[in-house]
C-alpha cells in the first residue's frame, strides 16, 4: 500500500478543518505528554532527585520553551514542511546545509526509535504484570513484539488514517488521565487519607546536589515529540504563525501539567515509594477501588500505542526523505523491524543508555534550533539573544551530563548518526 498521504493530511480529512492555534498546541501537548510521563516520575525518584524532582520538571520545561522560541522566527521566514532544511541551507550555505539538516533528520529518527523502544518494553512490562506476579522477560518481550507486529499491519492496512482518526480521542484521554494525577492529592484529602506536609516539597535531605541537574537532562525525556511537529504546515491554518506559536504554547501547557503532576504525587507518597511504582496511578493505590484504579491504568497501555505509531509514522517519513532511494515502499517494514529488534535487545541486555542517548539528541535538536536562528538573516535582536541564551544553558546542562556520567550514551549516538555516511547509495537511474 502506498502511503504517501501524511499523517497531516489525513487528520485535516478526518477533522474536516485546518488546526486552529488553539488546536495545534492542545494536539502538540498530547503527543508530548504520554508514556514518558510514567517513565520520567519514576526514573528521577530513582535517581536520587528526592523531594524536589517537582523543580526537574519545572525547569527542564522552562529549557525546553526556551528552546523552542527560535522556532517563531524561523518558521516565519520558512513556513514548510522543510523549514529546518530550507533555514540550514539559507544561513549556512549549500554544503553546510545539507550536512546539518542530514544531522537533524537522523537525530529525530534515532531519538524517536530509542523512545519507541522504550514504549514497547514499558507496554510490555505492564501488561505481564496483570497476568503475572513473575517478572518473565519472555513473556514481557512477546507481548511487546505481538503489539508491535500489529500495529504494523494495522498500518498495512489502513495508513497513516489510524492515526489521523484515534490522535484526538487519545490525545484527550492522556491529559484526562494526567489531570487525575494533578487531583491525586486533592482525592486524597476527599477520601480523608493523609497527605504530606506541603513543606515536604521543598526538603533537600534526600536530594544528591550532582543528581539534582543531571535529573533536568533525565526530565527533557518527557518533554519529547515536539520536534516531529514542525513538519505541519499542511495541517495547520496559518502556518507561519501557528506551527511554531502552537509548539511553543504546547511546551508552556506540558511544563505547567507536568509540574503539578509530580508536585500533587509527592504530597501522596514518599520518593522512595515512587521509585517502585510501576506508573503513576500507583499513588492512589488504597485510595480508590482497585477495579477503577486498574481501569485508569489501561490507558496507559493506549497511550502507549499510540505514542508508537505517531513515533512511528514520522520516522517513516522521515527515512523517506532522507534517503529516497532506500526508503520508498519498505520504510514501514525496516522502522518496526528496527524497533523490534530493539526492543529485544533492551528486554534481555536492558539498554540503559537509552534514555540518555534521547535526552542528548534531543539537546542537540535545540542547539540545532538556537544556531539555525543566528545564522538566519533578518533575525531581531530578541530573537538572537533568545537563541544565545538557548545554545549556552542546553550546552552547560549536556556537559554536566557528561562529566558527572557515562559518555557512552554520546558515543553511541555519534555513531548511529554517522553510519548512513558509510551505506553505498544506489544509483538513480537503477
Amino acid at each position: 500500500m502506498d502511503v504517501s498521504d501524511s499523517t497531516g493530511s489525513s487528520l485535516q480529512a478526518v477533522a474536516g478543518t485546518k488546526f486552529s492555534l488553539q488546536s495545534m498546541a492542545v494536539y502538540t501537548a498530547g503527543n508530548m505528554i504520554g508514556t514518558g510521563t510514567h517513565q520520567t516520575l519514576i526514573a528521577l525518584a530513582e535517581s536520587g532527585c528526592g523531594n524536589v524532582l517537582w523543580a526537574n520538571f519545572l525547569l527542564a520545561g522552562i529549557l525546553v520553551t526556551l528552546s523552542a522560541l527560535p522556532l517563531l522566527h524561523l518558521y516565519h521566514k520558512f513556513p514548510s514542511n522543510d523549514c529546518l532544511q530550507q533555514a540550514a541551507a539559507a544561513g549556512l550555505g549549500p554544503f553546510w546545509g545539507k550536512w546539518l539538516a542530514f544531522v537533524n533528520g537522523q537525530l529525530i529518527s534515532i531519538e524517536l526509535i530509542f523512545a519507541v523502544t522504550m514504549q514497547a518494553t514499558f507496554f510490555g512490562k505492564n501488561l505481564a504484570a496483570r497476568f503475572t506476579d513473575v517478572d518473565d522477560v519472555r513473556f514481557s518481550t512477546l507481548l511487546s513484539i505481538a503489539l508491535l507486529i500489529f500495529l504494523c499491519i494495522l498500518y498495512r492496512k489502513v495508513g497513516a488514517l489510524f492515526t489521523a482518526s484515534i490522535a484526538w480521542a487519545l490525545g484527550v484521554l492522556e491529559l484526562c488521565t494526567v489531570g487525575i494525577l494533578i487531583l491525586s492529592s486533592a482525592i486524597c484529602v476527599l477520601a480523608s487519607k493523609p497527605i504530606r506536609p506541603v513543606e515536604s516539597l521543598v526538603d533537600w535531605s534526600q536530594t544528591t546536589f550532582t543528581k539534582f541537574p543531571s535529573g533536568i537532562h533525565m526530565a527533557i525525556f518527557a518533554y519529547g515529540g515536539f520536534p516531529g511537529m514542525i513538519q505541519s504546515a499542511d495541517l495547520v491554518e496559518n502556518p507561519g504563525r501557528n506551527v511554531p506559536l502552537g509548539i511553543v504554547c504546547a511546551c508552556l501547557m506540558t511544563t505547567i501539567i507536568y509540574t503539578a503532576m509530580s508536585v500533587s504525587v509527592l504530597l501522596v507518597s514518599e520518593p522512595a515509594a515512587v521509585a517502585s511504582f510501576r506508573n503513576g496511578f500507583d499513588s492512589l493505590r488504597n485510595v480508590l477501588p482497585e477495579h477503577l484504579l486498574a481501569a485508569i491504568s489501561c490507558t496507559v497501555l493506549s497511550s502507549v500505542a499510540n505514542n508508537i505509531m505517531e513515533n512511528a509514522l514520522v520516522v517513516m517519513e522521515n527515512m523517506k526523505q532522507m534517503f529516497p532511494m532506500h526508503f520508498s515502499r519498505p520504510a514501514d517494514s525496516f522502522t518496526f523491524a528496527a524497533i523490534g529488534f530493539c526492543t529485544f535487545l533492551n528486554s534481555y541486555l536492558k539498554l540503559n543508555f537509552l534514555g540518555d542517548a534521547i535526552d542528548f539528541a534531543l539537546i542537540l535538536q535545540f542547539a540545532i534550533f538556537a544556531i539555525l536562528c543566528l545564522s538566519s538573516q533578518g533575525g531581531s535582536l530578541g530573537a538572537r539573544f533568545v537563541a544565545c541564551v538557548s545554545l549556552l544553558a542546553n550546552s552547560l546542562l549536556a556537559s554536566w551530563h557528561l562529566y558527572h556520567a557515562s559518555a557512552m550514551p554520546m558515543f553511541i549516538l555519534t555513531i548511529l548518526v554517522a553510519l548512513p555516511i558509510f551505506v553505498p547509495q544506489r544509483d538513480k537511474r537503477e
